[in-house]
């Protein structure tokens, strides 16, 4: 077994055909606090293929100097923005349903619960999660069963769960 670089296998490969037969997902977080993690958002929703990424708050409350070195190259592949509208109605595309990410009462598994095709996927920030606010417009609620320890995911290892495991349904459906 040789090593291939990453570009070379999915030339081959080609995953992004995925979406010529789904829609790309979208991305929102709330109100993260910190750079490194906004980044990370950005760098995920490239990789997934995702159509932009949301990021609801004040982007003056950012260091974006630090946000974009930790997106490195994603942060010119893909639509990302900061928006203080609460009403995710008005930010998210009609027709996609939307699916939280969050340890809530009424969360599923992600892993016994069906994707929707078109889905915008969403993510409460480091420390509060989110808001019952922003829960009650949310179409799902899926958790990540998390069997160490520490109960709790980063936020963009969280979402990273999330967009991989709607990939893998998309792919067997």
């Amino acid at each position: 077994m040789t090593y291939l670089k990453s570009n070379d296998l999915f030339s081959e490969t080609r995953p992004e055909r995925l979406y010529d037969r789904v829609p790309h997902p979208m991305l929102i977080a709330d109100h993260l606090m910190t750079p490194d993690n906004i980044g990370a958002m950005i760098r995920l929703a490239d990789n997934i293929g995702a159509s932009e990424i949301c990021f609801l708050g004040n982007e003056d409350e950012h260091r974006l100097g630090k946000v974009r070195r930790a997106a490195a190259s994603s942060r010119d592949n893909i639509r990302w923005y900061f928006s203080e509208e609460t009403d995710l109605h008005k930010i998210v595309p009609p027709g996609k349903t939307i699916v939280a990410i969050e340890t809530a009462d009424n969360a599923t598994c992600l892993y016994d619960t069906p994707l929707p095709q078109d889905v915008a996927f969403i993510v409460g920030s480091e420390r509060h999660g989110l808001s019952d606010a922003l829960l009650a417009q949310c179409d799902q609620v899926v958790f990540i069963p998390v069997p160490g320890p520490t109960r709790s995911l980063n936020v963009s290892h969280a979402a990273a769960v999330a967009l991989f495991e709607w990939q893998r349904q998309m792919l067997v459906r």
